[in-house]
């Protein structure tokens, strides 16, 4: 063997006992430090993971009693509301006999005109039969809200002739629209529309709409009612110049009990019942209500849409708005 072979042999011993006393130093000491660092990091992890259960354990804890808490709550509002619903129901059923009584016996002296009565007698008289209309509806939206909340409100869906509707309610409407010179512009469609819905609930959502553009409406203002028919959705709406309503209070108008401020001059009458009775009727028609207004001071627009025939789908009505005739008339 000559010399370069021996020192070829001897470097390669060397190197093969340097790489194993490398790789003994490495798993001595490297290694086991870093398994040392691996058994902390992983207790630690162990014991965070612990403080979390146990603080998300308090926070269950603290939730199912806010749940408990939220549940009897609940179970509370709801009896309360029971009793309140009917409690309204008996109040309005109760109070409708002597109330009756009262119209009756107040319409028989008026047509009795008993012999020294002056004007001042018939006066008073007729400020009781006021009084009384007054009182029975309030007492028949009392009736409506209760029944709607429990819910027995039930639609008598019948096909009926809408033209001939909007001129009976336009009838009723003449006397107190007259009283302050409202200008009723009534506008025909030229045909005669037939609509399958609830007639004497539709003509209470007539009435009501009608009824509050004429007591919003100024003295001397005007009043347009209209509807239209297309694509087998029946529209109405009624507009009138009164004092109009904010933006935000056009979602607030339809609540129970809500009644706008906007108009301080005008004294509050009624529960403030009447459109959410007539959102409740729309609805229960599949159909849908609003309001558009410019702004304070620049009247409003109330107007509902629903269809014409429930058992036929809208796009059956096919067809564009026909053209329509208007009759102006003066109440």
């Amino acid at each position: 063997m000559s010399l370069w072979q021996i020192l070829v042999s001897y470097s390669l011993l060397v190197a093969a006992s340097l790489s194993l006393l490398t790789y003994w130093i490495t798993k001595k000491f490297v290694l086991k430090k870093m398994k040392r660092t691996i058994m902390k990091a992983e207790h630690n992890y162990q014991q965070q993971i612990a403080t979390l259960q146990m603080q998300l354990s308090g926070k269950v804890n603290v939730l199912e009693s806010m749940v408990e808490k939220l549940r009897l709550s609940n179970q509370e509002l709801n009896r309360l509301n029971e009793i309140r619903s009917k409690f309204m129901s008996i109040v309005a059923h109760d109070l409708r006999q002597p109330l009756s009584s009262i119209q009756g016996f107040t319409s028989v002296l008026m047509m009795d005109n008993p012999q020294g009565g002056g004007n001042n007698d018939q006066i008073a008289l007729n400020n009781i039969l006021k009084a009384t209309d007054n009182m029975n509806m309030l007492m028949a939206d009392l009736m409506d809200i209760s029944m709607i909340e429990s819910g027995r409100f039930k639609m008598d869906v019948q096909p009926f002739n809408f033209n001939a509707l909007l001129s009976d309610v336009i009838t009723l409407q003449t006397v107190n629209a007259q009283k302050k010179g409202i200008f009723l512009r009534k506008c025909e469609y030229p045909a005669e529309v037939t609509v399958v819905a609830d007639r004497f609930r539709i003509s209470q959502v007539l009435s009501n709409l009608i009824g509050n553009a004429i007591k919003f409406s100024p003295q001397g203002g005007s009043i347009e009612a209209r509807f239209y028919v297309l694509d087998g959705q029946l529209t109405f709406k009624v507009s009138d110049n009164g004092p109009g309503l904010l933006h935000s209070e056009k979602e607030k108008i339809f609540q129970k009990f809500h009644q706008s401020d906007n108009d301080r001059t005008l004294k509050k009458q009624g529960w403030g019942l009447g459109l959410s009775i007539a959102q409740e009727i729309i609805n229960a028609h599949g159909g849908q209500i609003g309001v558009e207004s410019a702004g304070l001071g620049q009247g409003s627009v109330f107007w509902f849409c629903i269809p014409q025939n429930p058992a036929v789908p809208a796009s059956a009505g096919g067809g564009s708005e026909p053209a329509r005739k208007e009759q102006t008339v003066r109440v």
